[in-house]
């Protein structure tokens, strides 16, 4: 009878052993190629955004991240990745965004990119994450990885105490709750402690675990949206030339915006707007992006990018007229958020600011109601194209100045800056 169950039940518990055993052993599996940094370029896949090992080897080879959030899967013909490839850009864009992800959420993700150490970035930055709430919980519960959390817990004993500190607050604020040991050393940073030595060793064994299976499965089955650029590519002349571009790009915006008169891409309007349009009629006459926590989260990722000495490209993108004029939303609330957001990267020295909100003539930059599309994204591309022909840093625009009352709830509602 033993033998019997040996034989049914033994290859099973064997090959769980196995696995077991392969996950728990710190191994090196490397299983990224050319061809998979490739695809996970473009893929927006959450498993790229959670993990560290596709975007790390992204780094070491002619990638330039873009980070952001929803607006990077709107690949059209002007997407920078359309772009890149139809005119052989030098370096590739590597897009990190998915919707939902906002300051905290990236912040995070770059923690993990090692290897961004003395290089370039470009970070997008949308004025509708800085509501009073700021980020949603649901969100960045699910892209809040292990992976990301112990290597959050495990260098906290380094580095900006204050911004440890605050990090480590947001987390329970936002109620992630990972288990006991996890719970324990979040709450110890957060107080201002250290974790226990048990605590580091489990999270050390733990990591390494971790580090294995994104090695192993982070960059399987990735999204392919390979085809989707190879046809945005082929309605791009062979020559590239800003006005005859702009001239596509509002032809282009025209055959697919006709069904509305608010200049909104046809599919988003059918699928997201049309059937109860008539409730956003003054719907935002009151809108405010000058008190939020997510002023606070953005600092976050301004401190990430001064660790790392990395040089970022910072884009405003455009909230589209039409729909703020339908909508009711003054155009003050958009200037005041730019303002703010301006000044707490300037004081800072992060300089290198494109600003899509402020463009005199916005007909078509923007595809749905608040993400660059058509001219926007060719906005962006002839600021992107030399920007992206050395992947290095120049030093002297990284010498960046943090000031940690940007972290305190004073500048969270703060109305009055210069």
């Amino acid at each position: 009878m033993k033998k019997k169950l040996w034989m049914i039940f033994g290859p099973v518990i064997i090959a769980i052993a196995a696995l077991l055993i392969l996950l728990w052993t710190p191994i090196n599996f490397k299983t990224v190629t050319p061809e998979k940094v490739n695809q996970a370029a473009t893929s927006l896949d959450a498993r790229v955004l959670k993990g560290e090992d596709i975007k790390n080897t992204a780094e070491e080879e002619n990638y330039i991240p873009i980070i952001g959030s929803s607006e990077l899967s709107r690949m059209d013909p002007f997407h920078p990745s359309s772009m890149a490839q139809k005119y052989h850009w030098k370096n590739q864009p590597f897009l990190l965004g998915n919707p939902g992800t906002a300051s905290l959420t990236q912040a995070m993700n770059i923690s993990g990119m090692s290897k961004l150490k003395n290089q370039k970035a470009v970070f997008i930055i949308s004025p509708q994450w800085f509501t009073k709430s700021g980020a949603r919980s649901d969100a960045f519960k699910y892209y809040f990885s292990p992976l990301q959390m112990t290597g959050f817990i495990l260098n906290s004993d380094h580095g900006d105490k204050d911004m440890n500190q605050y990090i480590a607050k947001r987390i329970i604020q936002l109620g992630i709750n990972k288990g006991s040991i996890e719970n324990d050393a979040i709450r110890r940073i957060a107080a201002g402690e250290q974790i226990t030595s048990f605590e580091r060793f489990y999270f050390e064994r733990n990591r390494s675990s971790l580090q294995s299976q994104d090695e192993l499965f982070g960059s399987a089955f990735l999204n392919d949206h390979q085809e989707r650029i190879d046809k945005a590519t082929k309605q791009l002349p062979d020559t590239y030339d800003y006005k005859n571009l702009n001239k596509l790009a509002i032809k282009l915006a025209k055959e697919h915006s006709h069904e509305n008169d608010l200049q909104i891409g046809d599919s988003f309007y059918r699928r997201q707007l049309n059937h109860r349009i008539a409730q956003y009629k003054n719907s935002h006459t009151k809108a405010d992006y000058l008190h939020s926590p997510e002023y606070n989260d953005f600092q976050a990722v301004l401190y990430m990018f001064k660790q790392n000495h990395v040089q970022v490209m910072f884009v405003i993108q455009p909230v589209n007229k039409k729909w703020m004029e339908y909508t009711g939303m003054p155009q003050s609330s958009l200037d005041n958020f730019d303002k703010k957001i301006k000044y707490q990267l300037n004081s800072q020295g992060f300089h290198n600011i494109v600003d899509l909100t402020t463009v005199k003539n916005s007909n078509y930059i923007a595809e749905d109601t608040i993400h660059m599309g058509w001219r926007g994204w060719l906005m962006l591309d002839k600021k992107l194209k030399p920007y992206y022909e050395d992947k290095h840093a120049d030093p002297a625009q990284t010498k960046y100045k943090m000031d940690n009352y940007f972290l305190t709830d004073d500048w969270a509602n703060n109305t009055d800056f210069k």
